[in-house]
């Protein structure tokens, strides 16, 4: 099997509910590492193929600074669990730690769980539409709150506008710090390819429309009917949903957020 291409780092249990699923996992590489562990324990055997390349910003400065001076923020709001990961665990071998009086925002669990594993205790984040609106919607988002106060928000290097111009309209001083830059693959997806002509992959997990948005191309066109577009998509926001039909997917199945989420649907799998 080519270089490109990777087994789940856990062997999948024998005989396990999910036994009969190659799944294919298409997060960036730390957090497909852990879903692969999680739905290699319920039996499937996890594919890992990122679609979604996670790299440090172009530019650290903006970054640094505003780590150094996160005391002065009323909140810090984490987009994705990359977001947590790339601004906050450089700073794991230092004595760094958030200030107790921040208000720390997640927009689901898989964020929040990110964020619990790099020693952030106290995480804000919606009880459903896990999402920038569910975030937007919670008390100490609203003008009451942020008003005149200053707002970090760590993101990637294209992310949508959309927390940063409400929380501008509700008075809140807002910082949008690109924390890292996301492209797509530029290495040849030969071992995956072999896999799909070979019908092995019989789900997929897309948790960014980055991720089934990549993962088209890597496909030759004449083929993408015959070998992708019929496999199950497993996606976990109504936006992935639609991006995935839109490429063509013909079973997409709109899951909860994080990868409890995407174990149940498989689990409820017709």
């Amino acid at each position: 099997m080519s270089a490109d291409f990777h087994l789940g780092a856990t062997r999948a249990e024998t005989g396990g509910p999910l036994s009969a699923l190659n799944v294919l996992i298409t997060r960036p590489v730390m957090p497909a590492s852990r879903t692969a562990v999680r739905v290699a324990a319920l039996g499937a055997t996890p594919l890992i193929f990122p679609t979604l390349i996670i790299e440090p910003p172009a530019d650290s400065v903006p970054l640094k600074v505003a780590l150094s001076k996160i005391a002065d923020y009323y909140a810090a709001l984490f987009v994705s669990p990359s977001a947590a990961e790339m601004a906050l665990a450089p700073m794991s071998s230092t004595p760094f730690k958030l200030p107790a009086a921040l208000h720390v925002f997640a927009p689901g669990p898989g964020t929040a769980e990110e964020l619990s594993r790099l020693g952030v205790e106290r995480v804000e984040m919606p009880e459903s539409s896990f999402d920038s609106e569910g975030l937007l919607a919670l008390p100490s988002m609203q003008a009451a709150a942020v008003k005149g106060k200053r707002v970090v928000i760590f993101r990637g290097n294209d992310g949508r506008e959309l927390l940063r111009e409400e929380l501008l309209r509700r008075g809140a001083i807002v910082d949008a710090i690109t924390a890292y830059h996301r492209r797509a693959p530029s290495i040849p997806a030969t071992g995956l390819l072999e896999l799909l002509r070979g019908g092995k992959v019989n789900a997929i997990s897309a948790m960014s429309s980055d991720a089934i948005t990549n993962l088209v191309p890597l496909v030759p066109a004449q083929e993408r009917e015959k070998i992708l577009f019929p496999i199950s998509v497993y996606a976990s926001h109504a936006r992935i949903v639609e991006s995935a039909r839109a490429l063509g997917f013909r079973n997409v199945v709109e899951t909860q957020a994080g990868d409890a989420g995407l174990i149940t649907a498989l689990l409820n799998r017709s």
